[in-house]
């Protein structure tokens, strides 16, 4: 089985942790956090220290991560963590939960984390790093930009673009053919009728 190192041991680890387990593709070699003090146990994974230690790792024959870094609304940390680790070789494979529902044309991006109960369907694509979370929709013909996190129970009905690095918080609604903006941020419960701007927040009912 092949060994996997995870970058960042909070909540969304916790559930990667349990994802990962359940899957019986990789054994999780450590965690790598350094806000968390070495030796601490995360679900019964050992935090080894900080990703200070990915070239290390990868010397001594560990080739996978995953970026397990989740609800900040700056996803530029995602993005970072997620080129270190190319940078330093490794490969971060697609992490689809059994229970997700995807569509058999769905396009798999590098690193992709589709959680329990999250439904993609046909004709959109994800880019790599992206986060559907737990029980979110993505229906037809979305295109889903790269480093993007979708959070829980959010709905981005059909042929919208996410542009990169945007943040549709928990139970926002996107209706039909919008687009939100390069490193967006749609605030939670959030019901988006307009075009978002890049580096824009919108937020309420309808989300200004």
């Amino acid at each position: 089985m092949k060994k996997i190192i995870l970058l960042g041991g909070g909540g969304h680890a916790r559930v990667l942790i349990d994802l990962i387990i359940g899957c019986s593709e990789y054994d999780i070699a450590g965690i790598l956090d350094p806000q968390i003090e070495k030796g601490t146990e995360v679900s019964g994974i050992i935090v080894l220290g900080s990703d200070d230690m990915l070239s290390e790792l990868f010397d001594r024959g560990i080739k996978d991560v995953c970026i397990a870094v989740g609800s900040i609304k700056d996803n530029n940390k995602r993005w970072m963590l997620y080129d270190k680790a190319k940078q330093s070789g490794y490969s971060v494979p697609a992490l689809i939960h059994p229970e997700a529902v995807a569509a058999k044309d769905l396009q798999f991006s590098e690193g992709i984390q589709i959680m329990a109960g999250a439904v993609i369907q046909t004709g959109s694509s994800i880019g790599e790093n992206t986060i559907i979370n737990t029980g979110a929709v993505i229906d037809h013909d979305n295109k889903v930009g790269r480093h993007v996190h979708i959070c829980p129970g959010a709905v981005v009905s059909g042929g919208c673009i996410i542009n990169d690095s945007a943040f549709i918080g928990a139970g926002a609604t996107v209706i039909q053919g919008i687009r939100i903006g390069k490193n967006a941020i749609v605030a939670a419960g959030s019901v988006v009728i307009n075009d978002v701007p890049d580096n824009s927040t919108v937020i309420g009912v309808p989300a200004k």
